[in-house]
């Protein structure tokens, strides 16, 4: 949450700034440099598409005061920008899967990571299906199966049954598009058929790289449910770097203490199981 509000307070202290270098300078006493135009002040302040602050003045004269950069480095596009705008662009390439399983239904998420419809989830996603139905974005429902499954890694790879070559792909990041204490996106479906619709996208943060249960993760205090594994982490930017998966268990004094399988695993096991 905080770096979604760092944009505005940096760019309200250079809007301050600003203001204050041209009050010395329209001034009329004392070694400060030319006088300016009295009464010259600020009419607005934006940030334009590239992330630098435009400022307006009151004589219509528009100062680029440079790049307002988040805490990441990256930019942040507009004043109070939050996540909204890579969320548009990443929704449809996250899809819900229902999978028919021994005594009833089973629902997860999945990631488009191919034009020609493979899509990445978890192995506990997928495990026993007999049939798996995929929901897109605007309602489609797919037959799929099952390519590959990797239990102990907990990624699998399923096909859409479909001719077509043109559906929407993730852009898969690495581990050097995030550190810890970076903002992040889960996107998913937390309940599954429970709570039919969009997709639900939770925000949090990146807050330790953990080794935990002989494994390697990130540890993130992103909300995740029941429905959201297999879904896909993403960055400020829209590059997937993490699978939501797992949570330290609920019933033990813990919160918001949540795992997700890190990117260069990720990249490992698609490029050994999806075709060229």
């Amino acid at each position: 949450m905080k770096k979604i509000w760092m944009p505005a307070i940096v760019a309200l202290m250079l809007v301050s700034a600003v203001f204050s270098v041209t009050s010395c300078s329209s001034g009329t006493t004392g070694a400060q440099g030319p006088a300016g135009p009295a009464g010259l002040s600020i009419s607005s302040a934006s940030v334009n598409a590239g992330g630098h602050l435009i400022i307006t003045m009151s004589n219509g004269q528009t100062i680029d005061a440079g790049s307002v950069v988040g805490p990441t480095g990256a930019s942040t596009g507009s004043v109070g920008d939050s996540f909204a705008g890579v969320i548009a662009l990443v929704e449809p390439k996250i899809v819900r899967i229902d999978c028919t399983v021994a005594g009833g239904l089973d629902s997860g998420s999945g990631t488009i990571i191919d034009a020609r419809g493979y899509i990445l989830t978890n192995a506990h996603v997928v495990a026993g299906a007999t049939a798996i139905k995929v929901t897109l974005k605007d309602g489609t429902i797919l037959a799929a199966t099952t390519v590959a499954a990797d239990t102990v890694q907990d990624m699998a790879i399923i096909k859409l049954t479909s001719t077509r070559t043109d559906f929407p792909v993730m852009t898969l990041g690495t581990m050097s598009d995030f550190t810890v204490g970076d903002e992040v996106v889960a996107g998913g479906f937390p309940l599954g058929t429970q709570l039919p619709g969009p997709a639900t996208f939770s925000q949090g943060m990146v807050s330790a790289m953990r080794t935990y249960d002989n494994a390697n993760w990130i540890q993130i205090d992103v909300p995740i449910n029941p429905g959201n594994s297999g879904g896909c982490l993403f960055t400020q930017s829209g590059r997937m770097i993490g699978i939501p998966s797992a949570g330290i268990d609920p019933g033990q004094d813990f919160e918001m203490i949540n795992l997700a399988i890190p990117i260069n695993l990720i990249t490992a096991y698609i490029s050994a199981n999806v075709p060229k």
